[in-house]
Formats: C-alpha cells, structure tokens, sequence
C-alpha cells in the first residue's frame, strides 16, 4: 500500500470539493485514417479538446483516469505531457486492467509511473503471488498507487466475476493494493466491502451512461466516483458537474 498515493487523493479531493474522477475515453481510432498526416492533426484536435476539458474542470473535480482508449488515441508521449502540465491540479490513474504475469506486468507498471501516473489498475484474478504482488511493490518503491478490479459494472459480470469479488478482494488485501474498483452498477458489492474493509479506498465506475445514479455509489460506500462520457460528451461539462456534485450532496 501506498501510503502517499492515498494521502495525494484525499488532499486533491479536499481542495477540490469533489468526490468525482473524470474518466477521458475519447471515441478515436487514428488507425482509420491512412494518411499519417491527418491522423497527426485528428490526435493534436483531441490533444486540445482534453486539456480544454481539464483546464475547464479545474477545481471541480479531483482526479483523472485514462485508459487504452486515450493511449491509442493521444499515444504515451502525449499523455506524459498531459500528466505533468496537470499534475498539480489532479491525481492521475492509468486504466490498462493490467492482467498478465507479474513480469509482464511490472515491466508495463514501470512505464507507466514513469509517465507520471499516480495509480493503475490491475485485475485481482491474476492471483497475489507472481502476480499482483509484484506491481505492489514496484509501486511501493516509486511512491504510486495500485487499484484491484474484483467486479466490474457490465450484465455479463455477473456471469463469472462478480460471484467471486470476495475472494477477489481478499487476495487485493494480502498483496497489499491500496483500494478496489467495484462498479456503482452493483452497490451491493460496495456496501459488503466498504463494512469489510472500512480503511480501503474504493472507486466506483457504471455512473451515468452505464445507469448507475449520479451519488449511488457515494451512498453505497464508495470515496470516489468515475464518470466519463456523461460529463464530457455534455454541452456544458461544468455546469453538469454542478449537476453531479449536487446530486452527491457535496
């Protein structure tokens, strides 16, 4: 566990007001369009469109969380850029759902700090030894968080994972993540683990267009909720983050 990941977010979410992590997944596949050249000036159109958007946001919301989305689109070096002209201003969260074997997936972890990421996200599955065990302690030695998804906020996770998202949270709990990612769309498994595990951290995405109410999670017992397209496909993204901070009760 991280202890500084974990005082970051809370300090942000403090100075902010806000209990909100915006999640940018920009619908942009650069790989459509053939000519380099206009794939480049798509990907600087989207490079405005989120520092617009973070510079909009500024002192509303306390965090940011990008994913394989954003990387294809923006690519590593700009969002290294990005990261570190807000870092003042926001903790950021890599979402790559790392899944892999703990070499493999330290060795993306590694890169992922060093672009200035906070915090990333791994799936518990993968199991604690060889594992999730080995992202932990790299981020123990470079000062950065590790989220564990033990449940996810899609119909089809019930299938399978959710039934398990207790042992899944154990297994986070003895390799020594610093919080969970449990979806909004199934409160239940937040209020269970919150009286569970009343210190973690929980982060809670499926509010908004997945259907989860806007504050549903906050009163499930979750610290933060993510919300991506709800806010930034808005016409007004700062007035609905007005909306969402009111409907959350802070």
């Amino acid at each position: 566990m991280s202890r500084s990941f974990t005082e970051r977010a809370a300090s942000l979410a403090k100075r902010a007001n806000s209990r909100i992590v915006l999640a940018f997944d920009p619908e942009f596949n650069p790989y459509k369009l053939k000519l380099f050249e206009e794939r480049s000036k798509r990907r600087r159109e989207i490079q405005v469109q989120v520092r617009g958007l973070l510079s909009e946001l500024e002192g509303m919301i306390a965090g940011i969380k990008l994913g394989l989305p954003a990387m294809l689109a923006l690519g590593p070096d700009e969002l290294e850029k990005l990261v570190d002209n807000f870092k003042a201003k926001y903790f950021f969260i890599c979402d790559l759902k790392l899944a892999d074997i703990g070499y493999v997936n330290r060795l993306v972890a590694e890169q992922i700090f060093e672009l200035g990421f906070d915090a990333l996200i791994i799936h518990a599955f993968i199991g604690t030894k060889q594992g999730v065990d080995e992202v932990v302690e790299l981020a123990g030695e470079m000062g950065r968080g590790v989220l564990a998804v033990c449940a996810m906020t899609h119909k089809g996770a019930n299938e399978h994972l959710n039934k398990y998202f207790g042992k899944l949270t154990a297994l986070a709990i003895s390799a020594g993540v610093d919080g969970f990612i449990l979806p909004a769309t199934f409160p239940r498994l937040i209020t269970k683990t919150r009286k569970k595990y009343p210190r973690m951290l929980i982060f809670s995405p499926g509010v908004g267009a997945q259907g989860a109410p806007f504050g549903s999670a906050i009163k499930a017992g979750a610290d933060f909720e993510i919300i991506g397209r709800a806010i930034y496909t808005a016409p007004a993204p700062t007035q609905k983050v007005r909306e969402i901070k009111e409907a959350m009760g802070r």
